[in-house]
């Protein structure tokens, strides 16, 4: 009768030691205490789909609209859209920032020949972008969906900060996707 006792509590210690972790698991996840999702953007709840969207170059694009006056906060984008496209190394290819303009903007095609950005003059698609707060820096994936945006900031080295997080969020992007 000991072997027969001695192999219940065996059997109750494994199945013990299997459904443990998932009973934990279960409880972690229906109680909300795991938050999941480390990206360091804001992320849309309804990715944004750009229809209109022709002339973007193909991949993963970087973009920005730009105001009709490219003052300080406009500059530490571009210049940080300029950094983040180095700092990306061999997938420099996959991702082309892209300066958006509602029109002719002469502000930020002097920055052009400093930065290397591509400008498209396309009010259309900014008026379907009008969701995203004014000055963001966002992320275009390859079919055209805008998932996620960062903010701008008028002191450089916060805006620095904020380069950091978005090629963070880039980098992991471009690792597990499977399109561009």
């Amino acid at each position: 009768m000991s072997s027969l006792n001695r192999s219940r509590r065996t059997l109750i210690i494994v199945l013990i030691a299997f459904l443990l972790p998932v009973i934990i698991a279960w409880i972690i996840l229906d109680q909300h205490w795991y938050q999941a999702g480390t990206n360091k953007g804001t992320l849309l709840a309804e990715p944004v789909t750009l229809s209109q969207a022709d002339e973007l170059p193909d991949g993963w694009k970087l973009a920005y609209i730009a105001p009709e006056q490219c003052q300080e906060r406009c500059q530490n984008v571009l210049f940080v859209m300029n950094q983040i496209d180095v700092a990306l190394g061999k997938d420099t290819d996959r991702v082309t920032p892209v300066v958006l303009t509602n029109s002719a903007a002469a502000d930020v095609r002097e920055f052009h020949s400093e930065f290397h950005f591509t400008q498209l003059q396309q009010p259309q698609l900014i008026d379907q972008l009008n969701g995203l707060p004014a000055g963001s820096l966002f992320i275009i994936d390859p079919l055209n969906n805008v998932m996620l945006y960062y903010p701008s900031h008028d002191d450089q080295q916060t805006m620095i900060l904020e380069g950091k997080n978005v090629l963070a969020d880039l980098r992991k992007l471009l690792k597990l996707s499977r399109i561009g």
